[in-house]
């Protein structure tokens, strides 16, 4: 009896917050939030293989068939060859990565040929 209200305590938790996951959150920002400021560093050498914050705005936009407006930077962490960016797009949370001057969706493998 034991082992099953302890095999209990442990699977109904689990069911729980596994129905919880990310890719059903939205992003709900307040009206005030304000985006994360980039290195102004890094800016200004991506800005020579044209891989700038702005230029990955537009990449969002088009790839997402929507206006720049709607895209909204949650998190920036990048250095001079790679960076993470986690973005709010119409509502929805997305995660993009730089590899060099290369955008692309955090879940793409750019090395991944044989389709």
């Amino acid at each position: 009896m034991k082992k099953i209200i302890f095999t209990l305590a442990l699977i109904v938790p689990t069911l729980y917050f596994a129905q919880d996951s990310q890719k059903d959150k939205k992003c709900d920002l307040p009206s005030t939030y304000q985006e994360p400021a980039p290195d102004k560093k890094i800016q200004s050498f991506l800005k020579k293989v044209d891989a700038t914050i702005s230029d990955l705005r537009k990449h969002i936009a088009i790839d997402n068939d929507c206006n720049e407006s709607d895209v909204v930077f949650l998190r920036i962490s990048e250095q001079k060859g790679n960076g993470i960016y986690d973005v709010c797009v119409k509502g929805k949370s997305q995660k993009y990565k730089r590899m060099g001057s290369v955008f692309m969706k955090n879940t793409e493998n750019p090395f991944d040929v044989a389709k």
